[in-house]
C-alpha cells in the first residue's frame, strides 16, 4: 500500500486521530518547517548585529517567517483536527455511507482520511485503490509521506490493489461510492485527472456517489498556506470535470473555509 513504514516514533504520531492533520502537515514538510526555521532565527540574530534599515529588514524577514510557519500549523489544527467531526465524517454524512456496500478509497499512499472513513463503516466492503505514479506525482512531500505513513490494520473486509489512475482494477457499474480525499491534486496534468474522473464514472453504479475533498487555489488557502496554495488546483476544475464525464453535484460546501466538499452522483 505504502513504500516503506519508518520505525520511531512517526507511525505513532500519524495514528492520532485528535491531531493527525497537524502532525501530517509537519512530518511530510519537516524540511520545509526546518529550513524556514533555521532561516527565522538566522535573520532574527543577524538583526541585532547589523545597523538599521538592515536591522528592519531582516527583523521583518525572520519575523514574518516564524509567523507564517506558526499561521500554516494553526491552520492545519483547524481545518483537519479542531472538533468532534472531521472532513471525512462530514462527508459520510452527506453521501450517506452506511448505506453503501462496496466502496472505493482512492488514494496515492496518505492514509489519514482513510483510517477515519473506516473507523465508523462497519459492514461492506471497502477497497483501497494506491494510484501512486513516481513518474507523474512528484511533489517530495507525497514522497515523505508514503515512506512514513504506517500501514493499515489487517483486517478481512479491506482489499488492497495497486492501480493506474486511468485503469482502475474494479469491474464496470460495480462500486456503491468512491472516496477521493486530498489525492486529485497529485495528478497535475489535465488530461490525467480527466482519466481518472472518466474512470470513477466507468466502475461507479447508476446513481453512485462520489465524494471528494480537496483544497483550493484561493485566497483562503493562500493566507493560509502560503505558496503551498500553487500545488491546489481551483474549485472550477474539478466541477468542470465532474460535469464532462457525466456526473451530477448534489452538494458543495467549504469545510471550515480551505477545504472544498463535493457530493457528486453519477448519472
Amino acid at each position: 500500500m505504502t513504500a516503506k513504514s519508518q520505525t520511531g516514533f512517526s507511525p505513532g504520531l500519524l495514528r492520532n486521530r485528535q491531531y493527525s492533520g497537524t502532525i501530517s502537515t509537519l512530518l511530510y514538510n519537516w524540511p520545509i518547517f526546518a529550513g524556514a526555521l533555521l532561516f527565522g532565527m538566522i535573520a532574527l540574530v543577524t538583526s541585532t548585529f547589523v545597523e538599521a534599515p538592515w536591522n528592519w529588514i531582516f527583523r521583518i524577514a525572520g519575523i514574518g517567517t516564524l509567523g507564517l510557519v506558526f499561521n500554516i500549523l494553526v491552520a492545519s489544527f483547524i481545518v483537519y483536527d479542531w472538533g468532534y467531526k472531521r472532513e471525512y465524517d462530514r462527508l459520510a454524512e452527506l453521501g450517506d455511507l452506511s448505506k453503501a456496500n462496496v466502496l472505493i478509497d482512492i488514494t496515492c499512499g496518505k492514509l489519514r482520511g482513510t483510517r477515519g472513513l473506516l473507523s465508523q463503516l462497519q459492514q461492506g466492503h471497502y477497497f483501497v485503490i494506491d494510484i501512486y505514479d513516481a513518474k507523474k506525482m512528484t511533489d517530495p512531500a507525497l514522497r515523505r509521506a508514503r515512506e512514513m505513513e504506517p500501514p493499515l490494520e489487517a483486517e478481512r473486509r479491506i482489499y488492497h490493489r495497486q492501480g493506474k489512475f486511468d485503469t482502475l482494477p474494479i469491474p464496470h457499474n460495480w462500486a456503491d461510492a468512491v472516496y477521493c480525499s486530498f489525492s486529485l491534486h497529485e495528478l497535475p496534468d489535465k488530461a490525467d485527472q480527466h482519466a481518472i474522473f472518466a474512470e470513477f464514472a466507468r466502475i461507479l453504479k447508476p446513481n453512485g456517489k462520489l465524494l471528494i475533498a480537496e483544497h483550493g487555489r484561493d485566497l483562503p488557502n493562500f493566507l493560509a498556506f502560503g505558496l503551498g496554495v500553487l500545488s491546489f488546483f481551483s474549485p472550477t476544475t474539478w466541477a468542470n470535470h465532474l460535469a464532462e464525464t457525466g456526473f451530477t453535484i448534489q452538494h458543495h460546501e467549504r469545510w471550515r473555509g480551505l477545504v472544498h466538499l463535493w457530493i457528486a452522483e453519477r448519472k
